[in-house]
């Protein structure tokens, strides 16, 4: 690699933390509010056929979209032709699954959001849905290979340069 400076196990640890750092920022208010309506706290009845039911519903959609450009949306595909540097591609990479991650994120807040204007577990389901997503996600280092196309040789400079 031209660059000296690249270490693959400080950028796979980079990916990693920002994976998981995404990861609990949504994990934590919903397990907080899920372990609310498990105390028993806010029993409120939930009326699936109230106004309020329908409006909060409608947070389902932007969820349902951020999960679905998370796979098919054109500003997360790959955009660089194979005949680019490793590190470029490495580069690409990491700013793609940023996006996704942030992507991810904001649905997992929409979802936590709703649970709280209106407790179902619909919203649940759909945090568990965004939580799937997370774990197809994972940035492991074959994952990164297959994702970014990356040859025999590539793989192989990513390591010496550790």
């Amino acid at each position: 690699m031209k660059n000296q400076n690249f270490n693959w196990k400080d950028y796979h640890h980079q990916i990693y933390q920002i994976y998981h750092g995404m990861i609990a920022l949504t994990l934590v208010p919903f397990a907080l509010l899920f372990l609310e309506w498990d105390s028993g706290s806010a029993q409120v009845e939930v009326s699936y056929s109230s106004t309020f039911f329908i409006l909060t519903s409608q947070l389902l959609w932007p969820i349902g979209f951020a999960c679905w450009y998370v796979w098919k949306g054109e500003g997360v595909q790959r955009k660089t032709s194979n005949d680019v540097v490793l590190e470029e591609k490495l580069k690409e990479f990491k700013k793609i699954n940023l996006y996704k991650y942030l992507l991810l994120a904001f649905a997992g807040c929409l979802a936590a959001l709703a649970m709280w204007l209106q407790p179902s577990f619909i919203f649940v389901i759909a945090y568990l849905g965004v939580l799937v997503q997370y774990s197809f996600l994972r940035p492991s280092e074959d994952k990164i290979v297959r994702d970014m196309q990356l040859t025999k040789d590539d793989r192989r400079k990513m390591h010496e340069s550790a």
